[in-house]
């Protein structure tokens, strides 16, 4: 009796690993919700270009930047052109300082990569806070590349300090991790 019940226990465990691998190997796809669809039908395409660095902070426009493609294409509701294709527009275009790139060249760039749209922006503040908190300051603005019209815009300022629960529990303490954070909070408020 008893093994015939371990049998049958060995079996019902079996089975269920089997369902459990098998569960999520199906080539259903859950859309994320929110999802921003072309008129083709796929998900719009954002180039996110590099971010124009006014805080004195060396490369903190690229590290902005990069936490922009990373967080969006995290998010899946839209996809997110290789920054490496952006760099090499660029250099075709002769465009050396960020934040020179016009109406013009946007459209240019919407046709040449097939992107929907242009994330450009301007980094304020990146301080790591050696002696105090660390503090960001970003704008972003998301350009339609087919119209040049600006379809989304927002700054956000945020402190290490603003994400504490109790007793310094929840403090951010690098300049990075406080750029992700606000950035994940820019990033869902597109709605475009």
């Amino acid at each position: 009796m008893r093994a015939g019940f371990r049998g049958l226990a060995v079996f019902f465990l079996a089975a269920l690993v089997l369902v459990s691998f098998t569960a999520g190997c199906t080539g259903i796809r859950k859309k994320p919700a929110g999802e921003r669809l072309a008129a083709d039908g796929e998900l719009k395409k954002i180039a996110v270009l590099p971010f124009h660095n006014i805080s004195g902070r060396r490369d903190a426009g690229k590290m902005v930047a990069n936490n922009f493609v990373t967080e969006i294409f995290v998010g899946g509701r839209y996809r997110v052109e290789e920054p490496g294709n952006i760099l090499q527009f660029m250099l075709q275009e002769n465009v050396s300082v960020i934040g020179e790139m016009g109406i013009d060249r946007i459209k240019i760039l919407g046709l040449r990569l097939g992107v929907d749209g242009v994330l450009v922006g301007i980094v304020d503040v990146f301080d790591d806070g050696v002696h105090s908190t660390p503090s960001v300051s970003i704008t972003a603005r998301l350009v339609e590349s087919e119209t040049g019209k600006i379809v989304w815009s927002e700054q956000v300022s945020r402190s290490g300090d603003d994400y504490v629960i109790v007793f310094g529990v929840g403090k951010v303490r690098s300049a990075n991790a406080l750029a992700q954070k606000a950035i994940r909070e820019m990033i869902k408020t597109i709605n475009w």
